[in-house]
């Protein structure tokens, strides 16, 4: 007794690689035509279709790795990822504030808070004095704040590793808090990059009106870069202009 198989069932037998006996008379027919393969597009129509074995819920899972491969091992961290950056606001320093221009302050004049970018051993120095002073002294007179209501000034130093930086940030919130400015005035690329948390380039920076503990803030360059690249004393002086015209008048407090 023989069973009775049709070309693709004796060609399904085969693929599973079951032997048939068949008599010898049919042997002389014509070999089955082999499956398509299981891999094959038509095999698998929702491949065609672009459409993938796993529905929404399961896309966010992580694939088994396979039998016999070695386990997945991240990467740990790098080791300088919390290494504080040199222009760090931890890496800074606030100097002691002190007033200029007290003698011809006018009473119902408005505040301004001028935070320039110095050396640390200029921390207790006078801003005023030599070179970079005198231009500082001639900007500020330019941009009318020697005829402001106050004028407070204090210096930014970046502290070296070894330098024992104060919470800048902290001292920085106080100073705004009690001198209660209607402007901040911050010279200097680095200083201003650290004082807004920023790592955009000074060009961006500028031009722009920031905030700084709720105080509007201008950046611009500081005295001792002009002093190097005198090109840019017209750029500077457009910061001071942009200054000015926050403050209602120029000159006078709103009322």
């Amino acid at each position: 007794m023989s069973l009775s198989l049709d070309k693709r069932q004796r060609a399904m037998l085969r693929e599973m690689g079951v032997r048939i006996w068949l008599p010898e008379a049919h042997l002389t027919e014509p070999p089955a035509e082999p499956l398509p393969a299981l891999d094959s597009v038509a095999a698998v129509p929702d491949l065609a279709r672009g459409k993938s074995h796993f529905d929404d819920k399961n896309l966010d899972r992580k694939p088994l790795p396979a039998k016999g491969a070695p386990p997945l091992r991240v990467p740990p961290a790098s080791a300088g990822a919390n290494v504080r950056s040199s222009n760090s606001p931890d890496a800074w320093c606030l100097g002691q504030a002190q007033p200029l221009y007290a003698d011809t302050a006018h009473a119902a004049g408005a505040r301004w808070l001028v935070l320039a970018e110095a050396p640390v051993a200029a921390l207790n120095a006078d801003p005023l004095h030599g070179d970079a002073g005198k231009l500082l002294g001639n900007m500020l007179r330019a941009a009318h704040l020697h005829q402001a209501g106050t004028v407070l000034f204090a210096p930014l130093a970046r502290m070296t590793a070894a330098g024992a930086a104060t919470d800048l940030f902290a001292a920085l919130s106080e100073l705004i808090a009690s001198a209660r400015p209607d402007l901040v005035l911050v010279m200097g690329r680095l200083a201003a990059q650290a004082l807004l948390r920023s790592a955009e380039p000074f060009g961006k920076l500028r031009g722009q009106v920031h905030r700084l503990h709720g105080a509007n803030t201008i950046v611009t360059y500081d005295a001792p870069y002009l002093l190097r690249n005198p090109g840019d004393k017209a750029r500077a002086w457009e910061d001071l202009c942009l200054a000015m015209s926050l403050v209602p008048g120029g000159l006078a407090r709103p009322t």
